[in-house]
């Protein structure tokens, strides 16, 4: 059985003001580097093997946090980085909402079908990551393997790993520094764990992603 461990990088300054991100690359605030120090601690009874991460600095800062406890070799890999948004990154969600020329109300009600600047479509996101994730999973097979990334390409990952269609992409959240585990087999893929965020405790700002 291989086992993926998957985490979101901790909070930025872009985050607390529901600003999108994409691939612009900001680096995590004081409370995203006291989350990425618990979610440590709470992997660090953990047996990881292997650590990959998305290239951006918020990404690789938590990864590389997480790592004070593990001492594992950290692999960064374009292929996490977060969606490529365009024009998109850089505007707030309502200024976003507002703007005649973005369909966002499309993104909201139907991510699956909608286009949007940069990479274009969720399918092209998840045919990217999920590249990577086959071929992490066949170098580490048996292993247990930490991979951190972003909200976005987590999702798509897990839905991919799951074979659940992209319109499921909406129904869940995935908070700053959660812990998803999905345990893969020969037969089936299943999860352990969803967005957990017991490690926070009174941490945790719950807010919806765009």
């Amino acid at each position: 059985m291989t086992k993926l461990y998957l985490v979101r990088h901790g909070e930025t300054d872009w985050n607390k003001q529901n600003r999108c991100q994409g691939c612009i690359d900001i680096d995590l605030n004081e409370d995203g580097i006291l989350q990425a120090k618990a979610v440590s601690k709470r992997l660090a009874s953990e047996k990881i093997d292997m650590i990959y991460s998305s290239e951006l600095t918020r990404a690789y800062h938590t990864a590389d946090i997480i790592n004070e406890q593990l001492s594992c070799e950290i692999k960064k890999d374009k292929a996490l980085n977060e969606i490529d948004f365009g024009d998109w990154e850089g505007l707030t969600f309502e200024e976003m909402r507002v703007r005649p020329d973005y369909n966002y109300l499309h993104w909201k009600s139907e991510p699956h079908k909608a286009a949007f600047p940069g990479e274009g479509s969720l399918q092209i996101v998840q045919d990217r990551a999920m590249k990577l994730i086959r071929q992490i999973i066949q170098e580490h097979s048996g292993k247990n393997i930490l991979v951190v990334s972003h909200g976005g390409i987590l999702k798509t990952v897990i839905l991919g790993l799951l074979d659940i269609g992209l319109e499921a992409y909406n129904k869940f959240y995935i908070t700053n520094t959660s812990i998803s585990i999905v345990s893969v087999e020969q037969e089936r893929n299943y999860i352990h764990v969803l967005n957990d965020t017991c490690h926070l405790q009174d941490m945790i700002k719950t807010k919806p992603i765009f």
